[in-house]
């Protein structure tokens, strides 16, 4: 029964045994359900069934002395206190009034129904209330036909969110991403936001929003055979979780590449596993050589013994690029810097953190896009706005931001990395558009 709404038949449960004097405890072990949910559902849909004929403040019924005194600024009052005075003994005119309210309207149950005292001797001077079954399943009935009908902001609030959001969509970000930098902004929740989206509400469309897709079923691959892969031998995964498992500090890089236009550029991409950040590497060449050099020149920017500390484990798939696991172990002097292993046969699920990256890739470049008329300095913007992306995986903080505090500020001046704002984040096409002369 938990987290659901009260029916029509507990409602009636509710009121017979309030009729009947049970306390909150009682009726919510009848029901199955917490005590508090009994005592929000009886406050929320109690009403005032008699309203007091004169009523009076708590001072006069002893909750202390009233010291409120000329209010009417007469010296010739006789009254010693405002108290009980018929002209000024009223919300209206002094600031201290407080309604007298029944004392067992503010504990459990919090209504009038089952009550002892009957005729009650303070009717007249207090509100009653009562829980009636018929009525709160009414009331229930219509805040829940409002909260599913139509758009609940105003028009000029509609307009201010469509301006807020709207261009951020379209720079290519989510609006997970969206609601967690505006949170104190936005007045409605994240959910409403996909529905205003898909409804056509925006000026933002579906087709603007980065994992607006259908994604296709997993499919089992079988019984695959073992890799004869001379270059795995005490490279695989298991023996890559044997050596990490008592491990907890150690800095994980994963390895892959992303393809630009078939027999064109590609991308040799590595992710820090702690941070997410990512490191772009333009390869004109596909093949271990071209490998090999682009992790090199990151160690010739950082040094060897900067390197060997922020890169101590590097995991990578069985592509043949990655077929040389000395020569991207060692720097160009043969002096070990790192150590590597390979996921097993088709389960980039192992690296799926750098996987999952690359969708940021694909919305700049989509598959098919080639490379070629990249310069360094296009990769490196890529790569800030990307590395600047807040992520709620990382507690809606950016890879750059946590790379800051993990891997240091040495290491982010040597590739280049800069801070951008979350706002000026673009993950869209038109980052990387050339100008047309």
């Amino acid at each position: 029964m938990n987290n659901k709404h009260f029916t029509f038949e507990e409602r009636s449960i509710i009121e017979d045994l309030l009729n009947k004097g049970e306390k909150i405890h009682k009726i919510a072990q009848k029901l199955g359900r917490p005590d508090s949910s009994i005592v929000r559902e009886v406050q929320r849909n109690r009403y005032v069934c008699h309203t007091a004929t004169k009523e009076k403040c708590e001072f006069q019924f002893g909750a202390g002395a009233c010291t409120v005194i000329n209010l009417c600024q007469s010296g010739k009052c006789r009254h010693m206190s405002c108290s009980g005075c018929d002209d000024y003994c009223n919300s209206d005119k002094c600031p201290e009034y407080k309604p007298y309210i029944c004392p067992k309207l503010l504990k459990s149950p919090y209504v009038c129904n089952g009550c002892s005292e009957n005729p009650c001797r303070i009717s007249a001077f207090s509100a009653k209330y009562k829980y009636q079954a018929r009525r709160a399943q009414i009331v229930y009935e219509d805040k829940l036909k409002e909260s599913r009908g139509g758009i609940t902001l105003s028009a000029e609030e509609m307009e201010q969110l469509d301006n807020l959001v709207s261009p951020l969509l379209l720079k290519g970000q989510s609006i997970r991403t969206i609601y967690a930098n505006h949170k104190d902004e936005i007045p409605c929740s994240a959910s409403t936001l996909y529905e205003y989206v898909d409804r056509c509400y925006l000026t933002a469309r579906n087709i603007d929003m980065p994992r607006k897709v259908r994604f296709k079923p997993r499919y089992s691959h079988g019984n695959r055979p073992k890799s004869f892969q001379d270059f795995v031998f005490k490279r695989t995964y298991n023996d890559f979780q044997k050596f990490i498992e008592d491990k907890p500090d150690l800095n994980i890089w994963e390895l892959d590449t992303v393809i630009g236009a078939i027999g064109g550029y590609r991308f040799m991409t590595m992710l820090h596993r702690k941070s997410g950040f990512m490191i772009i590497c333009l390869l004109k060449e596909h093949n271990q050589m071209a490998v090999i050099e682009a992790i090199n020149d990151i160690c010739d920017k950082l040094g060897i013994e900067l390197f060997q500390k922020l890169f101590q484990v590097i995991l990578a798939d069985r592509g043949t690029e990655f077929g040389n696991p000395y020569a991207i172990e060692c720097d160009r002097n043969g002096e070990i810097k790192t150590k590597l292993y390979y996921c097993d046969p088709y389960c980039s699920w192992q690296k799926g953190m750098l996987e999952r990256n690359h969708e940021f890739i694909r919305q700049v470049l989509p598959k098919g896009k080639s490379f070629n008329d990249l310069s360094q300095s296009d990769i490196h913007l890529l790569m800030n706005h990307i590395n600047n992306y807040p992520r709620e995986s990382l507690n809606n903080v950016s890879p750059y931001e946590l790379a800051k505090l993990l891997l240091g500020d040495e290491f982010l001046k040597a590739l280049s990395a800069v801070k951008i704002e979350r706002d000026d984040v673009v993950l869209k096409p038109w980052l990387l558009r050339k100008p047309e002369y």
